[in-house]
């Protein structure tokens, strides 16, 4: 028989990772000569990857400017990715019910692996996540990244759930063939879509993902 798997977001769905992002995206502007930019500016711009984040940091850079300033980014980001990053509140908790009721939990983000294992373990949420993807190969909203780490667990589309805060994880998660909640208290994009479920807090998603 198949498992049954949530497939979580990282970034603005499990931890509030926006004035560590900031921080760093604004160590690559210094690095190529530009000007800071305000916390919301930056988190517009998060979601779809370093590289594409770089890019918009960057908008008239050529290839090397933009090279310089993801390496500042990456130098940065990976000293200093945990400096205020938190889980948001019950996610822990939420994480463990599920656990505890025979979901296995993975993470699929846009961000780079090492990152986001780096987050996981840091913040004391390595243990609860079964499978973890980052945006090294296959990114969102590409459903690939998702259905990989679902035939890692042996869990069936059919029967999890991608759970997120942009619209990259709607898609994914439409694409892979699974149901989709999406998580009011991020900082993503959800672009008008259509989802299964709005979850308000973290505490709802065990009780919106037993009655699934």
């Amino acid at each position: 028989m198949a498992a049954r798997a949530a497939v979580l977001d990282l970034d603005g769905t499990l931890i509030d990772s926006r004035q560590d992002i900031a921080a760093a995206a604004n160590v690559a502007r210094q690095a190529v000569d530009l000007a800071p930019l305000d916390l919301a500016m930056v988190v517009g711009f998060v979601g779809d990857g370093a590289e594409k984040l770089i890019q918009r940091l960057t908008p008239a850079g050529d290839a090397a400017v933009r090279e310089a300033a993801l390496a500042a980014f990456t130098r940065h980001y990976a000293e200093h990715c945990c400096e205020h990053t938190r889980p948001y509140a019950g996610i822990p908790e939420a994480l463990g019910i599920l656990r505890d009721s025979g979901w296995r939990l993975a993470v699929a983000t846009n961000k780079p692996e090492a990152f986001a294992r780096t987050i996981l373990r840091q913040l004391g949420l390595a243990d609860l996540i079964d499978g973890v993807r980052g945006g090294d190969r296959l990114r969102k909203p590409d459903p690939a990244q998702v259905i990989e780490v679902l035939g890692e667990l042996g869990a069936s589309p059919g029967s999890s759930w991608m759970v997120g805060d942009h619209h990259t994880d709607i898609r994914a998660g439409r694409g892979a063939g699974c149901r989709v909640a999406w998580c009011d208290w991020g900082f993503g994009n959800r672009d008008g879509l259509a989802v299964d479920a709005a979850l308000a807090s973290p505490a709802d998603l065990p009780r919106v993902l037993a009655r699934g």
